[in-house]
């Protein structure tokens, strides 16, 4: 009896495969039969799935995201508000070990959407996705009292996403700069400027 083949399985194995080889020696250095080896694959096998560089690069990028989501998703269960936020930015965030490494395959995805008007399609729609994501927990926080008076919402929400974009891009080109620690204090300082100061305690 033939063997049934999983194909979204195998789509996900190829993409992981590249993924790896991104990291290892950059996009523009990738090549399919690299790819085929990392995943263990006849050359021909991954042909069949991505028909060239970049469709392979965008299901990498989906698959970075998509894990991100299922992270987040089940940190922020049964929270809300500030502290869903954080836990949200903690799974965007390029802590170790593996966000660092992610960040490169993160980067590469930008520069083509930054060409290429249906990966700026896919981009957009998942940025998207995390911007409505910070949107509500910051309306939680407004309904919950933890919010600063003065926080415009909407504008807060652009650096939130500003700043974890801008810290994918410090990790991948001066990963020296961008540890776990300067991580920790940049979030404790957004989180910070959002929250209500503390009324002091009569005397």
């Amino acid at each position: 009896m033939p063997k049934i083949v999983d194909h979204d399985e195998r789509r996900a194995h190829i993409a992981d495969a590249a993924t790896n080889v991104i990291i290892r020696v950059g996009f523009e250095h990738l090549t399919m039969r690299e790819i085929a080896t990392e995943a263990g694959y006849a050359h021909g096998a991954i042909a069949r799935y991505f028909p060239d560089k970049q469709s392979v690069l965008t299901a990498s990028f989906l698959r970075l995201y998509d894990r991100a989501n299922t992270r987040i998703h089940t940190r922020i269960d049964g929270v809300r508000g500030l502290e869903a936020l954080e836990r949200a930015c903690r799974e965007i965030l390029p802590y170790s070990p593996n966000g660092p490494l992610y960040a490169r395959v993160v980067i590469a995805f930008w520069d083509h959407a930054a060409q290429d008007a249906d990966v700026a399609r896919i981009h957009r729609e998942h940025n998207m996705h995390w911007r409505d994501l910070f949107r509500q927990c910051l309306i939680e926080a407004r309904h919950d009292g933890e919010l600063a008076a003065h926080i415009d919402i909407d504008t807060a929400v652009g650096e939130i996403a500003a700043r974890n974009a801008g810290w994918q891009m410090v990790a991948a080109l001066l990963p020296d700069v961008a540890g776990d620690g300067r991580l920790d204090d940049g979030l404790a300082a957004l989180l910070s400027e959002l929250r209500r100061p503390e009324t002091p305690t009569p005397r």
